[in-house]
């Protein structure tokens, strides 16, 4: 039971999180427009689309609901993108790019959380040495 309402609010942040990608992903369409007027948009989110697309190269495989299928399928109807894998490929890069502060912060705090795993990993080695020490010592005496 516990686990399930683990994947269930797993599935829960993913599904926000996407929705905020698709919300920003609007957003950045909507600021695409009204900077280069109607008549220009469509090159100006092809050049979009291409610079977030040009460095991919991991896979990675998601679900989503149906809203946020629905957007990157409007996104490949439109020939913004190629597919499905670069309609998300887009949408995830602007999603991290508009939220670059928050994303630079849980990095500092991961690099924190890194540091503490390895300062007690070298804690717990020193007493494991102490301890086969104290054996050693107990042995020869």
């Amino acid at each position: 039971m516990a686990n399930t309402n683990n994947e269930n609010e797993s599935k829960k942040r993913i599904i926000e999180g996407l929705e905020i990608i698709v919300d920003e992903a609007k957003s950045a369409a909507k600021s695409a427009i009204r900077k280069a007027g109607a008549d220009s948009i469509g090159e100006t989110l092809k050049e979009s689309v291409e610079s977030v697309l040009a460095a991919r190269e991991k896979v990675v495989m998601v679900r989503l609901n149906k809203e946020s299928l629905i957007r990157i399928d409007e996104l490949v109807e439109s020939q913004l993108v190629k597919s499905r894998s670069e309609g998300a490929a887009f949408l995830i890069g602007e999603g991290i790019q508009r939220r670059h502060g928050l994303f630079d912060r849980i990095a500092q705090k991961v690099e924190n959380i890194r540091k503490a795993k390895e300062e007690l990993h070298n804690l717990l080695a020193q007493d494991e040495s102490l301890d086969n020490l104290d054996t050693h010592n107990s042995k020869n005496s």
